[in-house]
């Protein structure tokens, strides 16, 4: 009962239930996504083991947080993304801890700090807990070793002040060995030590001294982490590679000293300003009604709940200590700390070339978030209004709150749509030949990598690999890109590439293009020798659609069905499902099974909302002799003259019979 009526549970219990509100109320429907798909593939085919081999050529030692959740999780990505929200809770805990330590009479402002901390909109991979789930735990292992160095400084006995020194660089080493991009929060560290010998009473230099001395074994945490990383360990990959990244700084030092200068304001900007609107704008004008409703009131709650809580802890005797509000002595710590905290997290960054970008690039916000919590705390107790001050940092919580409200829309949206594009998949394409290669257009997400593609296919028609020695996935896939295009054209060889331990074998000759134009739209699958478009096709889809070959799909083989764990619970056999399997029974010749789903379909009151979806169904008509169907299905689109274009030209190339032709060209030919 003491625990639960102290004042720290009390906070913790705050942070715990704000956090949930925030971040769990769709975790269950968050799936695979981005670097998921290759990372789950390869543990799927090696086992947890391969983390090893897939993280060695740039941060080894993710494989010691993957491979243990691996082998704790499996494949569902609900423990993932749960044991993700824990650590980012832990880091939340951990920050608390650390403001407290630091201003120990401003435990409302400490209190604010961590909650904006937690909750900061600008971080937007939270939903992606497989991949970040490193980020996760450098994360909290982070907030934890600050407390603990300020804790040691705060210690007098020397034995406890070595115990809480080491398990803060054991901590250090951790984070940076999982996130070097975090290595800003290293200058935080010093910058710490530095505030508590400034306050110190003495005279300058020996605040000085007392700084340096006790920094001296906090150098023990990043140098030797910067001597591996720049000497000792070779990094594969150029995103990572530090001396590669720099070497743009040796041929032209002022112009990239200018342009670094540059982004890295402008980066700022966007951490602690941009991100409290950016994400939101970007997200939340997309949702729906009821989710937006759902979004409101979420943030309605938290907001009523923490305004309470603070309410509560008020007259529960927490009170500030209004002398040193007066003199603003921490407020201006906290804004030079910051500051500083700012730019030192944004500047490895900067360094590298890279930028923050909402959403694609969030994650780079993350060490500098510490910073945005000191500034934007510290700018509103500048308010002396109590009522003000809390309705400006309340607001700043409701943004936070409604801003992961719709990236969890936008996540849950895409998991959907990708499901559904693979069942559909599945119902189309019984097995698809080996080595075949994917060119595909999702409806929500884009394409950015090409096992965004070959993962999920290569989870549902190779889940053991076609490799005994490496992870090689028995479908490949390439990104409609310009150049991609070009090679198509050219029909040129593609070389082999790999990826983190994953080897592909593109094949520009070797191409079978699956594409859902619109969610409104069925999946469809484009045969080259008689390619038919939606009138909401991707352009690029268009042009190289001739030379798809449906020749790759095995329509005699068994059946692969979608792993329900990766790919959810088989969708309703609504029209989708029965145009899916018209199309295959049209690819094997079987008219009479296309005119009995179609009569399936009318009888269920199944129809298309995309038109093109009515060809199978056109041609089975004809082909039968049932001019009447022909007629009617031409109702259905007499104001689609794409769809009816291409529906000439695809009967007349048919084998028909002299009267069914001539049946076809008054439909379907003839201008109206």
């Amino acid at each position: 009962m003491k625990v639960l009526k102290s004042e720290n549970f009390r906070f913790i219990a705050l942070l715990t239930i704000i956090s949930a509100l925030v971040y769990l109320p769709l975790i269950n429907n968050f799936g695979y996504t981005h670097d998921d798909w290759y990372l789950m593939y390869a543990a799927k085919v090696k086992g947890a083991s391969i983390f090893h081999t897939v993280f060695s050529e740039d941060r080894p030692l993710r494989a010691f947080v993957l491979e243990p959740a691996y082998l704790l999780f499996g494949e569902n990505a609900l423990f993932y993304n749960l044991s993700a929200y824990f650590f980012r809770l832990l880091s939340g805990i951990g920050f608390l801890w650390t403001t407290q330590l630091l201003w120990a009479k401003q435990r409302q402002a400490t209190l604010w700090m961590a909650l904006l901390f937690l909750v900061y909109p600008g971080f937007l991979s939270q939903p992606n807990g497989i991949d970040y789930q490193s980020q996760m735990v450098a994360l909290a292992a982070a907030t934890f070793s600050l407390a603990l160095t300020l804790k040691s400084l705060l210690a007098s006995n020397v034995f406890v002040r070595s115990g809480y020194l080491i398990v803060s660089a054991l901590l250090a080493w951790l984070y940076l060995g999982l996130v070097e991009y975090f290595i800003g929060i290293e200058v935080l560290r010093f910058l710490l030590i530095f505030t508590f010998a400034l306050r110190k009473k003495d005279n300058f230099l020996k605040k000085v001294k007392w700084g340096f001395l006790q920094s001296l074994p906090v150098l023990l945490v990043p140098l030797p982490f910067i001597f591996w990383r720049f000497f000792l360990f070779d990094s594969e990959r150029g995103a990572t590679n530090i001396g590669a990244q720099l070497s743009g700084f040796a041929e032209s030092p002022l112009l990239m000293g200018v342009t670094w200068i540059i982004n890295l304001a402008h980066d700022a900007i966007k951490t602690l300003f941009l991100a409290w609107g950016v994400p939101l704008s970007q997200l939340a004008f997309g949702m729906r009604i009821k989710e937006t409703i759902v979004g409101f009131s979420l943030g309605i709650i938290v907001v009523a709940l923490v305004i309470g809580v603070f309410f509560f802890l008020r007259k529960s005797g927490l009170q500030e200590d209004e002398a040193l509000i007066e003199d603003n002595r921490w407020q201006k710590e906290a804004l030079w700390l910051g500051f500083l905290t700012l730019i030192a997290g944004l500047l490895p960054i900067t360094l590298v070339n890279r930028s923050v970008i909402f959403p694609s690039h969030s994650r780079y916000t993350l060490a500098a978030s510490i910073g945005v919590a000191f500034i934007l705390v510290a700018i509103a107790y500048y308010f002396t209004n109590k009522k003000v001050r809390t309705a400006v940092l309340a607001s700043l919580i409701f943004i936070a709150t409604l801003t992961h409200h719709a990236n969890a829309v936008s996540f849950a949206q895409e998991r959907d749509s990708l499901q559904d594009f693979w069942w559909q998949v599945s119902w189309r394409i019984p097995h698809i030949a080996q080595e075949t290669t994917l060119i595909a257009n999702y409806p929500v997400s884009a394409i950015e990598e090409e096992y965004f593609v070959w993962g999920p296919a290569s989870q549902i028609y190779y889940p053991e690999g076609i490799s005994k020695n490496r992870v090689r996935p028995g479908v490949y896939a390439l990104v409609l890109t310009h150049d991609t295009m070009l090679n198509i054209f050219a029909q040129q060889p593609q070389p082999s590439r790999g990826r983190r331990g994953t080897v592909i074998f593109p094949d520009y000759q070797e191409l079978l293009i699956v594409t859902q134009p619109t969610l409104n739209s069925c999946v469809h699958i484009i045969d080259g020798s008689q390619p038919e478009y939606s009138q909401w096709e991707n352009d690029r889809i268009m042009q190289v659609g001739a030379y798809s070959d449906v020749e790759h799909i095995l329509t005699d083989a068994e059946t692969h069905v979608p792993p329900e764990i990766v790919f959810g619970v088989e969708p309703a056999h609504d029209w989708c499902y029965i145009y899916q399997k018209a199309t295959l029974a049209r690819q094997t010749g079987d008219w009479n099974l296309v005119a009995s789903l179609d009569q399936q379909a009318s009888s269920q009151g199944d129809a298309p909302k995309d038109p093109i979806e009515w060809m199978p169904f056109i041609q089975a008509a004809v082909m039968l002799g049932d001019g009447e169907r022909a007629q009617e299905i031409k109702s259905y689109i007499k104001k689609e003259d794409f769809v009816i274009q291409q529906a000439c030209e695809i009967l007349l190339e048919m084998e028909l019979t002299p009267e069914m032709r001539a049946l076809s060209e008054s439909i379907y030919c003839v201008h109206e």
